[in-house]
């Protein structure tokens, strides 16, 4: 396993989320932002969507961070390090605020509240022993 920076305390739990304004990951943990990443694998994780914060996103058309994975961190990729993640062989999931109230699988569409491991990245989320949520319903398409 690798070595974490020392200000990170690999038996509590980080949040992360896409931060759109960096273009990267932030992983958080204590309320605070203690890492920026391109690439993040967490164990043992949740995916949380805040309804509220969907709502007001939805009402004012205007992106607030609102949904984030939250686990144990086991690796991350700083931006500007040469060095990559494995890939992580497991299926991939989506958020689309404006379709579902949940992270979904996205081949079938099934919310997903967590999986053992999650790779965010580049490419978006991958994940592996998923665990499936309440049935999801799907927004209508605005024309």
């Amino acid at each position: 396993m690798p070595t974490l920076p020392s200000h990170i305390d690999p038996e509590a739990p980080v949040r992360v989320f896409k931060n759109l304004k960096h273009g990267c990951f932030s992983i958080m943990q204590g309320g605070r932002i203690c890492a920026s990443a391109r690439a993040v694998r967490l164990a043992e994780v949740e995916l949380r969507v805040r309804a509220a914060g969907r709502e007001r996103m939805l009402r004012e058309r205007r992106r607030n961070v609102h949904a984030f994975a939250v686990g144990r961190l086991v690796d991350f990729v700083h931006p500007g390090e040469p060095r990559t993640l494995g890939p992580l062989a497991g299926r991939r999931a989506y958020y689309d605020p404006y379709r579902f109230s949940s992270f979904v699988d996205r081949e079938t569409s099934a919310p997903l509240l967590g999986a053992a491991v999650v790779q965010l990245d580049e490419s978006g989320i991958r994940y592996v022993g998923g665990r499936p949520g309440a049935p999801e319903f799907a927004l209508p398409d605005a024309a």
